[in-house]
C-alpha cells in the first residue's frame, strides 16, 4: 500500500494524505489555500480525506467541530462550487 495519495477535487490538487507510520494513520497537506482548514487533521484511510475534502468543495465548509458544537467555514473559489 502507497504511502501517500494526492486527492484532486473538481480537476484541482486538494492536497496529498501521507501516512504516519507511528499509528497507522493519514494527515493532510493542504496543496490549495481552498483546503487549508484541512491541514494537518489526521484521517484513518486516504478515502475519508477525499470525502471530507468533496464536502468542503461541495458546502464549503466541514462538519461541526464536536468540542464547541460550532462549524468550521472557509470561503471556495468558484471552481470549486
Amino acid at each position: 500500500m502507497p504511502d501517500a495519495y494526492v486527492i484532486e477535487i473538481g480537476g484541482c490538487t486538494a492536497g496529498i494524505v501521507a501516512r504516519d507510520s507511528q499509528n497507522h494513520s493519514f494527515h493532510f497537506f493542504s496543496a490549495v489555500r481552498a483546503f487549508n482548514i484541512m491541514e494537518g487533521q489526521c484521517f484513518s484511510d486516504p478515502l475519508t480525506a477525499e470525502r471530507m475534502a468533496r464536502m468542503l468543495a461541495k458546502h464549503g465548509s466541514l462538519p461541526r467541530d464536536h468540542d464547541s458544537g460550532h462549524p468550521r467555514r472557509t470561503t471556495l473559489p468558484r471552481r470549486f462550487g
